[in-house]
């Protein structure tokens, strides 16, 4: 646990003394989110929501597809410690490949758990997203649900692929297809049928599904626990995917 929790540190530590990048990351859905909040409303109005004014969509869904580029500093940080040669040194140690791996997963699921958090906040202060009866406990459930589910995916990413342009893009098109595919970017009342239907396979329609049992329909915790479940097994599946695949001894390339 000491080796997991001295990686963790380090990487809250180089968060802290170069922060811009969760900056630059919490500016740009920011930003997006006024572009299409009326569209998104209509959109909303037209699926039947007839109070919605598009917060409901575009907040949540701007945060679910962000969280890829979130998610993907986590198999950065294994990458980054290859490209500056200090990743011979972490073999060294005691340490197993599954503590390495906590090492990283944990302090990043923290991470993006702060910055959903944020998101829905700012969304709530400068979009006015309400929530109209529903529960901010159950919207933090599916929040820290999809980051674990994201993070684990990205470390799978990490123990399988060798380059770190190759995982970035993983996180590239995670984000732009399976957000898009589970209704990140457009209801999922608006998406072509054969789209509705393979949704369910990808996490953000899961995460969707939770935030918009709150923000559209009121729901409770109750309402979000089977996305929440799905959301946690999924985490529980690529974790050990990738507990198993990594291994110490592989050479990872970092940018050439």
């Amino acid at each position: 646990m000491t080796v997991v929790l001295t990686i963790a540190r380090s990487q809250l530590l180089m968060l802290r003394n170069d922060p811009w990048f969760l900056v630059v990351m919490f500016a740009m859905p920011l930003a997006v989110m006024p572009l299409f909040a009326t569209t998104m409303g209509l959109s909303l109005n037209a699926s039947g929501f007839a109070d919605a004014d598009g917060a409901e969509q575009v907040v949540p869904g701007q945060t679910v597809l962000f969280g890829f580029f979130v998610a993907n500093s986590a198999a950065f940080a294994v990458f980054r410690e290859h490209g500056w040669k200090t990743w011979d040194r972490l073999r060294a140690s005691a340490a197993t490949s599954r503590q390495l791996l906590a090492g990283y997963a944990l302090p990043w699921t923290f991470i993006h758990t702060v910055y959903q958090l944020a998101l829905f906040a700012a969304g709530v202060a400068v979009l006015g997203l309400r929530f109209d009866g529903g529960s901010p406990v159950a919207v933090a459930l599916v929040i820290v649900a999809y980051a674990a589910c994201l993070n684990a995916l990205m470390l799978l990413a990490t123990a399988t692929l060798r380059t770190v342009q190759q995982v970035g893009a993983v996180s590239n098109v995670g984000a732009m297809v399976l957000g898009g595919l589970g209704g990140a970017l457009v209801p999922l009342e608006q998406l072509p049928g054969w789209a509705r239907a393979v949704a369910p396979l990808t996490p953000p329609y899961w995460a969707m599904r939770g935030h918009r049992a709150v923000f559209l329909e009121a729901g409770g915790v109750v309402d979000v626990l089977g996305s929440v479940a799905v959301l946690l097994a999924a985490a529980a599946v690529f974790g050990g995917l990738a507990a198993t695949r990594f291994r110490l001894d592989e050479t990872k390339e970092f940018f050439a």
